[in-house]
């Protein structure tokens, strides 16, 4: 990605984007925030341990943060990171080792339930203090004399320095962790920071608007800023990304998320737009493996003709104007270790897909309701959802019923029982193989990001030797192996695309780009006038 140096400080951005569905927002507390939307908040204000450095798009590097460095033993089980000296929140505190260590506890313990607390599983004893069994990690030894973190895992696993890079393992300062303790969070949480910006102190945040501006304490990033430009930076919520646009449109504000079927249209008025910007991220559904209708090897052969008789190219036409990659896999291109043309079942073809729902039906497949297909409502799904829905329709013969979840999405879809075939998508937290399989798909990740709930003694078999290997082309090699168990053996998602950006932005913004991961480096965005 190539930044402008020249950018002018001072002015305010106003952020139409990524709050434009805010009956799915649920909090931007580092300890808890699940989509993209919020954590371009919570990213603005916390850093990590670690960070990638997307210079070179597709060869991204990952550097330290916080961190100066790190060491780990050679089965990559242990780990020590070297916490830089002299860096403060925005409230003035020192940033130490023990504030990693009481924020992982707190983010991963059984009170706050984030839907990323499978993550401290990663680390020794962190399963049990999510079950509530324990209340403090002693695999995690923070020195506060020394400036280091070392940490102990439950398995070997040489992805844990990026893995660390995701906003579940950022900071805590003592004040907020003293006025907030193991209470889940609501929409604001944790919000002293160590990040380029901070709460305005004139203005308290709400549901509808977070008012954010430099902190002084900033320390700087891997790219080498040490200051953020913008004077202040606005995120506005709205219910529906139509309203969005059309407020955007309408003159108010300095960027809106494009509304499906209006990209061709956006693109030639807003030259100024994220179209064509490749995001490591992946657009699917996924089919629930407790629901006795759909899971299970008796109903096989009906996952697969759903997944034949979607419309893929159909979709990417009508819906997104041909502006993203249909996928053939979950994982996307980018990722060490991806590989094309993974899913067996992800081309388009009817006629097979009635010989696989023929072969299920004489077999003894009944489906005795419609099958419901739930969606997070006003993120402009709904086209999407229709084309299924008329796809297997027209193709198999199913009934089918849309199921708009307006507030609480996220909260609802991962209960045991709520996702019969229900819309998921993901950014990576982190450019790696595992980011997609083991946080989508583990059983470990039940209850948060597996919305399918789905559970395969083999697959897991397949992830854990993955996270052992040390050798990344290897390593590679055993992820593409998990995925086809999820794709082909045991067809439980439904990959539709791959994401591109989808913003358009005003003439007056600067640096405006959207790395791969989809969050914003704030700190290099600025305005002209």
């Amino acid at each position: 990605m190539q930044f402008d140096t020249n950018v002018p400080d001072g002015g305010t951005f106003t952020d139409y984007a990524w709050l434009s569905n805010s009956g799915t927002n649920t909090s931007w507390d580092p300890g808890v925030v699940q989509s993209l939307a919020e954590a371009q908040i919570t990213n603005a204000v916390f850093d990590g341990l670690t960070d990638f450095d997307f210079t070179q798009k597709c060869s991204p590097v990952l550097k330290g943060l916080v961190a100066s460095s790190w060491d780990s033993n050679a089965d990559a089980s242990e780990f020590t990171f070297h916490i830089k000296s002299g860096l403060k929140f925005s409230n003035g505190e020192s940033v130490l080792p023990s504030n990693f260590k009481k924020a992982w506890e707190r983010a991963g313990s059984q009170e706050i339930a984030s839907p990323y607390g499978y993550l401290i599983d990663y680390i020794k004893g962190g399963a049990d203090l999510q079950a509530g069994k324990v209340h403090d990690l002693p695999a995690i030894v923070a020195d506060d004399s020394a400036m280091t973190l070392k940490v102990t895992l439950s398995d070997p696993n040489a992805d844990f320095p990026a893995i660390v890079s995701h906003s579940f393992f950022s900071p805590i300062s003592n004040a907020d962790l003293q006025k907030l303790g193991d209470k889940p969070p609501g929409w604001v949480g944790a919000s002293i920071g160590n990040g380029p910006f901070m709460l305005d102190p004139a203005k308290a945040p709400t549901t509808e608007e977070v008012d954010l501006v430099p902190n002084p304490n900033w320390a700087g990033n891997v790219y080498g800023d040490k200051k953020a430009h913008l004077a202040h930076l606005i995120f506005k919520a709205t219910d529906t990304v139509d309203t969005a646009w059309q407020t955007f449109t309408g003159g108010t504000g300095n960027d809106a998320t494009i509304p499906p079927n209006g990209i061709k249209s956006a693109e030639a008025t807003y030259k100024n737009n994220t179209v064509k910007d490749p995001n490591l991220g992946s657009y699917y559904f996924d089919i629930g493996d407790d629901i006795p209708e759909l899971a299970g090897p008796k109903n096989r052969d009906l996952r697969i003709a759903i997944s034949l008789s979607i419309n893929r190219a159909e979709i990417n036409t009508k819906v997104y104007e041909g502006a993203r990659t249909i996928s053939t896999g979950i994982t996307p291109p980018g990722i060490p270790g991806f590989k094309a043309g993974l899913c067996d079942y992800c081309s388009y073809n009817p006629k097979l897909a009635k010989t696989y729902y023929d072969k299920w039906v004489k077999a003894g497949g009944k489906i005795t309701k419609p099958i419901r297909i739930s969606f997070n409502a006003g993120a402009g799904h709904e086209p999407v959802v229709q084309i299924i829905q008329a796809n297997l329709k027209d193709n198999l013969g199913l009934s089918t019923t849309l199921d708009p979840i307006t507030k609480t999405y996220f909260r609802d879809i991962p209960k045991a029982g709520a996702c019969m075939i229900c819309r998921s998508g993901w950014y990576a937290d982190y450019p790696t193989y595992g980011n997609f399989m083991v946080d989508l798909f583990s059983k470990a990740s039940i209850d948060g990001n597996n919305f399918g709930r789905y559970d395969s003694p083999q697959f897991e078999a397949k992830i854990k030797a993955a996270q052992a290997e040390t050798d990344k082309t290897k390593r590679g090699e055993l992820y593409n192996q998990a995925e086809q168990i999820l794709l082909n053996q045991d067809v439980q998602a439904i990959p539709i695309n791959w994401y591109t950006g989808q913003i358009a932005y005003s003439n007056n913004v600067v640096n405006f780009h959207q790395p791969p991961l989809g969050l914003m480096l704030w700190e290099k965005v600025g305005v002209t006038s």
